[in-house]
This record gives structure tokens, C-alpha cells and sequence, in this order.
């Protein structure tokens, strides 16, 4: 075999991780593209939460075939939705094609996507074209008819890529709901994104590249068609009844799925049923789930169930989208970190737009204003959350031919979200300005990371590896360990504040949160504790005094 055409466990990890970071950034224009308004349409977000259920962890002993196994069986075991169960396909034809093979290489993941087209199909009880459905069988025909040509995985992916858009812009040529909504198929791009973040992700190191050549794409899948699915054509699909979003798995032996694919559609709508004969997962709308639960404990052991009522659930994003029209300022959150961006949008709500940025992530003026461009309300206030990008901003300000844009003067994301706590739509542009400036004057913030080299700041020695306790943007000490310096900055902070919120980032080793609140509560009973996970990058904690 040509050496070239093998494919090592980290390459495929690090295409799995841009897989994740594609989803990250484009998950809401996925669930966007939705045609149904419920939350089992949650395209994007169910794809997400499917792709982070893996455990991408390994040693240079892992078992490559034990490792595949994992992230089948985890996949599927926390797939949501039927885009995640689906999804959750691709590694099951993944483990399947590298049993036959015995290597991961190009032909093995051009099998793996062909078997994934196979078992979705075999999975429905009435296969739709123009879904994800046919982007796995296309684009597995392209990696069929390529594998042998190609001289390198980058090579590969790029007659994949390729093949993705053209077989997602030819989505609604397929499916009449599609071309009366105007879209394109949500589940076929979000498939489409990943393969070209892991396809860029062989070109570029930067990930500000990466993210540009993706806009790139996303744009060149929906041209010509809409960004989003109408109100007007929700407001169609209001009578229907949806009834539970059902998802759960069945672990038992020797059981039939052929037999389990004829008898579990007979209780809903939707069905999607996958696995093998010790583990199945099954999706399906019903109206009532006791009966279909009771039927599949006969089966098996039932676990991870999951239900969402639709119809609830309808009427709250149908009027979500109602108040958009009437929003009268809009924010724009500068930040990055799941946790993060999860904090800023619940604080504010409808008008809370997100751009992912950050100390290593500043964006340009351009892309600042793309995202002004997509706002329709009448004023916006920005949030920089960083120094640098405060000065960008500020320069943006000048330059813009909208008058009615704000900015409040965020250096950390802890003045960010202490802000927006006080933002109110009903007010003038001016007093939210006026207010929420105010606001970040008053608090009190810290944040711990690690040395990257041995250095001496503001009198200061601080070695390589050590963490370095910043306080109120001055460097007070650095510490070992994280934890001495987090319960350093943490004691220091509540002598002067009644409240505190600890934000704990991506590279944090703290996850015993409740010993954190214990030791917090023993010295300070009169204090409030806020523990929340906001996996940003760089920084093992941010801390904020109020």
C-alpha cells in the first residue's frame, strides 16, 4: 500500500476536532435551515451534542480498533435527534470498514462513508432523498471512484469537499419541502461543513484561515436560496400536531433489528432504528411514550432515554421568531468558549448575536460588519471583551455609515457579562450605553493562565508552566497549581464582594466543583459561589467580583 494513502490515529483525531469546531461555529445557521420548527429539528445542535459525546482520548498503546469501537458505541449511545442518530452512522462505518481492513486509510474512509449511507438507509422505514441521506451515498460514490487516485489525504478530502457542496446545493432539486422553504437540506450541510473543516484543516494551521474558507463555502451552499427558513412558512406547519420527540437505546442479546425496523415504526412517525444485535438505538415521534417505552423493555434494557414535547416546544421558537421584529437594540457578544457563549445568550436573549473571537481569534473590521449587515433592528451596542479587539472596534465605529452603533468599552469577558446582566430593550440606546459602562467601573475580575517560558514581568519571575494569578489585569503571583492559585484570587476577590462567579475554561483540571464550593462556604458563609463552565481557551479560570 502506498504509504501516503494511510491515515495515523492523529490525523483522524484532529479531523474529528475540526468536525467539533465547525459544528461550534455553525450549529444555529444548521438549525436555521430547518424546515420544521421543533426541537428534534434542531439540526445543528444535535449534530454538536453527538460529536462532543466522544471520547477522543488515546495513548500510544490504544488498541486502534477498541478506540473505533468507542466512539461507535458513544456516539450512538448519545445521538439526539434524528440528524445525531444518523451521524452517529459514520463512525459505526467507520469501525465496520477498519475490521475489514485491518488499517485506517483513504479506502477505509471511503468505505466507512459508504456503509454509513448503507445502514441510514437500512435505519429508515422510508428513506427521503435530498436529506443527509444522499450526501453519505454521494459523496461516498466520489470517495469510492477516488481513493485509489489520491496521493494524500489532503488530496482526498478534496474531491470529498467538492463533491459535499455540489450534492448539498442539489438538495432541494430533490425535495419539494426544501425548494417551497427556499433551502437547502440542514442535516447535508452540517455534513458538508465538517468535511471541508477537516479539509481546510490540512492546509491551513491558523484557525482564523480555516473559519474564512468555511464562510467561504457556507455562503457558496446557499446561493441563490435563503440563509433561513422563513416565518411565513413556519407559520404554515403551526396546526401540525408533533407530538414527543422520543430517543433512547436498547442493550440486550441476540436482538432482531430487521425484526425491531418493521415493529417499532408501527408506534410514531420519524422512526429511525440502528445498531446491531446487543445494542440499538431508536428515534421516533409519538403522541404518548408510554407505550412505545413499555414495548422496548421487552426488548432489552432500556437507557439514555430522551423526550422533548414538540408541540410545546413549537409554539416557543414560533414566538421567538415573532419577537424578532420587534427587537430594538441588538447586541454583539465578541467571544469564544461553549460556556461562554451559552452565559451571554441566556443573560440576553433574542437580541444577543454571537461572533467567535478572542485574545488569539481578533476579528477584522469586515467581519465585524458582516454580522452588523445581518442584523435588522434599529441600534446595536458591541461588546469587544478584549483590548485589541476594543481598539478594532472603535476604528470600526468611525468608518461605519450606521450612526445608531454603540460600544461598550469590555476588556475581559468578565466586564462583558457583568454588563449585559443590565442591559434592557425597552431603554434608549443611550441610557444601555450609559448603564452598562457604568456597570463594568464597579466590578472586580482575575483570571489564571499558564506560563508559556520563563520570564520576569513588573518585577515579577515567573517560570515556565507555572499559573499566573492576575488580579484586576495586574500580575499578582504564579503558583505550581492551578487549584493554589484559583483559591488564592478566590479569597482575595470575596474580602471585597458579596458575589462571585468562577468560570472554568477548557484546560481546567477543576471538576470537583462541589469541594470548591465547600472550601468557599467553610470561609465565607455570607458570600454567594457561582460555578460555571465556560471551556474558553488559554485561560483555566476567569473569576468575577460583584
Amino acid at each position: 500500500m502506498n504509504t501516503n494513502q494511510e491515515i495515523s490515529l492523529d490525523k483522524l483525531i484532529s479531523g474529528i476536532d475540526n468536525f467539533i469546531f465547525c459544528l461550534n461555529l455553525y450549529k444555529e445557521k444548521i438549525n436555521n435551515l430547518n424546515v420544521f420548527p421543533v426541537p428534534d429539528g434542531d439540526t445543528g445542535t444535535n449534530m454538536l451534542l453527538t460529536m462532543k459525546s466522544l471520547d477522543l482520548s488515546y495513548t500510544s498503546d490504544s488498541n486502534i480498533e477498541d478506540f473505533l469501537f468507542s466512539l461507535k458505541n458513544s456516539s450512538l449511545m448519545e445521538a439526539r435527534g434524528n440528524s445525531g442518530v444518523i451521524l452517529s452512522q459514520f463512525f459505526l462505518g467507520l469501525l465496520t470498514a477498519y475490521k475489514k481492513n485491518q488499517v485506517l486509510s483513504l479506502k477505509t474512509l471511503a468505505e466507512s462513508i459508504v456503509n454509513a449511507a448503507n445502514s441510514t438507509r437500512a435505519s429508515l422505514p422510508n428513506p427521503v432523498d435530498g436529506t443527509l441521506l444522499t450526501i453519505y451515498e454521494e459523496v461516498g460514490l466520489n470517495a469510492m471512484n477516488n481513493y485509489e487516485s489520491s496521493k494524500t489525504l489532503s488530496d482526498f478530502l478534496k474531491k470529498l469537499s467538492d463533491q459535499s457542496i455540489k450534492s448539498v446545493k442539489d438538495t432541494p432539486n430533490k425535495l419539494d419541502i426544501l425548494r417551497e422553504a427556499n433551502v437547502v437540506d440542514s442535516g447535508g450541510l452540517g455534513f458538508a461543513m465538517m468535511m471541508n473543516a477537516w479539509f481546510f484543516s490540512t492546509l491551513y494551521n491558523d484557525q482564523k484561515d480555516i473559519e474564512r474558507k468555511l464562510n467561504e463555502v457556507f455562503l457558496e451552499m446557499i446561493s441563490g436560496l435563503s440563509e433561513s427558513v422563513s416565518k411565513d412558512f413556519y407559520d404554515d406547519s403551526q396546526e401540525i400536531e408533533w407530538g414527543n420527540c422520543t430517543v433512547f437505546t436498547v442493550i440486550g442479546k441476540d436482538i432482531d433489528i430487521q425484526e425491531q425496523r418493521e415493529k417499532i415504526p408501527q408506534f410514531g412517525k420519524s422512526a429511525v432504528i440502528t445498531g446491531d444485535s446487543s445494542l440499538i438505538k431508536v428515534h421516533i415521534h409519538v403522541l404518548e411514550t408510554e407505550p412505545i417505552i413499555t414495548y422496548a423493555n421487552k426488548i432489552g434494557k432500556v437507557e439514555n432515554v430522551f423526550i422533548q414535547n414538540m408541540d410545546e416546544q413549537t409554539k416557543d421558537i414560533l414566538e421567538t421568531k415573532k419577537d424578532y421584529e420587534s427587537i430594538n437594540t441588538s447586541i454583539i457578544s465578541i467571544c469564544e468558549g461553549d460556556g461562554i457563549v451559552r452565559i451571554f445568550n441566556d443573560t440576553v436573549g433574542n437580541p444577543m448575536h454571537i461572533l467567535i473571537g478572542g485574545p488569539k481569534k481578533n476579528p477584522s473590521i469586515n467581519e465585524i460588519l458582516e454580522i452588523i449587515k445581518e442584523i435588522k433592528s434599529e441600534n446595536i451596542i458591541i461588546l469587544p471583551n478584549n483590548p485589541n479587539i476594543l481598539v478594532t472596534v472603535k476604528k470600526l465605529i468611525e468608518v461605519s455609515d450606521r450612526k445608531n452603533i454603540g460600544i461598550i468599552e469590555t476588556k475581559s469577558i468578565q466586564q462583558g457579562i457583568s454588563s449585559v446582566v443590565y442591559f434592557d430593550d425597552s431603554n434608549s440606546l443611550e441610557e444601555n450605553i450609559s448603564t452598562m459602562n457604568e456597570v463594568i467601573s464597579s466590578i472586580e475580575e482575575a483570571s489564571i493562565t499558564i506560563s508559556t517560558r520563563d520570564v520576569t514581568i513588573e518585577g515579577k519571575k515567573l517560570k515556565k508552566n507555572d499559573y499566573i494569578a492576575i488580579l484586576n489585569d495586574e500580575i499578582i503571583d504564579s503558583f505550581e497549581e492551578p487549584e493554589l492559585a484559583l483559591n488564592f484570587l478566590i479569597q482575595e476577590i470575596a474580602s471585597r464582594n458579596e458575589i462571585l462567579t468562577v468560570i472554568i475554561g477548557h484546560d481546567s483540571i477543576q471538576k470537583d466543583h462541589q469541594k470548591l464550593e465547600k472550601s468557599f462556604y467553610e470561609e465565607n458563609n455570607d458570600k454567594e459561589l457561582s460555578i460555571v463552565e465556560g471551556n474558553q481557551p488559554y485561560y483555566n479560570y476567569f473569576i468575577l467580583g460583584e
